[in-house]
């Protein structure tokens, strides 16, 4: 009996150690609070001294995505009135959506003569932003219309700010609904370059005239303008073949073709001259 006894005693104590020998081998669950905070050292550690943490920012092609975003009826966009803020103080162009945007505000104060004022914002996403005021007045007298208007344009370009001004003036006369005349002319008191990307969308001084030939849903602006080209730093003569077509009382669809008929004549001048190899 005394036998067996010890023999028992022996196999619990042998049992017992082999338990505390595998327990000691095994590592104890830890809280899941610890267990992240340790993920996240041990990431931290297998970063090269010379990474450095950065924040993520929008890329080119996020922000055109937002401002196509900003265009769609689906997307609530916020109520973004025009203001006098200078540029020092405007937001980013991520901001807000980042939408051009206009206001226009007309006064007829008898039955030939109407006011009008217009303040625009436009945006030109990795380019430029452009602030422009416009005031003009407008005088009807039969089939004689006379314009007149006075306009500043504020650039915002690559940190620099320049600021435009001009005016300019229209008078139209229709002999008949189908056959009318326009003269016109502007001039600003500088023409500035900022670059060939932008090139397009600065106005330069400029005048010239055109007829207006055919009926209110289709009809041709044919003729010559000259305008200052900053680029070149000279005047240069570009024909008005403008084909326009009326869907509706709203809606007017124009086809500027002067540009590229210059283009073309000049091209084919060039491939005919006494140069060509």
């Amino acid at each position: 009996m005394k036998k067996l006894i010890t023999f028992l005693i022996f196999l619990l104590a042998v049992g017992q150690g082999a338990t505390a020998q595998e327990v000691s081998g095994q590592q104890l669950p830890l809280p899941n609070a610890e267990l992240n905070q340790l993920a996240l050292s041990a990431e931290l550690h297998q970063l090269t001294p010379s990474a450095e943490l950065r924040p993520i920012t929008p890329t080119y092609s996020d922000i055109l995505m937002m401002k196509a975003l900003s265009s769609s009826e689906l997307l609530a966009m916020p109520n973004m009135p025009i203001v006098a803020t200078p540029f020092a103080t405007a937001q980013p162009l991520v901001c807000c959506y980042d939408a051009s945007r206009s206001e226009t505000a007309s006064i007829e104060v008898s039955k030939n003569l109407r006011l009008t004022a217009t303040g625009a914002y436009r945006s030109y996403i990795g380019l430029m932003d452009v602030r422009s005021v416009s005031g003009g007045v407008q005088y009807s007298l039969g089939g004689m219309t006379v314009q007149g208007a006075l306009a500043a344009n504020r650039y915002l370009y690559q940190g620099r700010v320049f600021t435009q001004y001009g005016v300019s003036g229209q008078l139209s006369y229709s002999f008949n609904p189908n056959l009318a005349l326009t003269v016109f002319g502007t001039y600003y008191n500088t023409n500035p370059f900022f670059s060939m990307a932008a090139f397009p969308f600065v106005p330069t001084t400029s005048y010239g005239g055109y007829m207006t030939v055919g009926s209110r849903s289709f009809y041709v602006n044919l003729g010559v303008e000259r305008r200052f080209n900053a680029f070149e730093h000279k005047m240069e003569t570009v024909p008005i073949i403008t084909p326009a077509f009326k869907i509706s009382n709203k809606v007017t669809i124009e086809l500027p073709l002067g540009d590229l008929t210059k283009h073309l004549i000049e091209k084919t001048l060039i491939k005919s001259g006494p140069h060509r190899h």
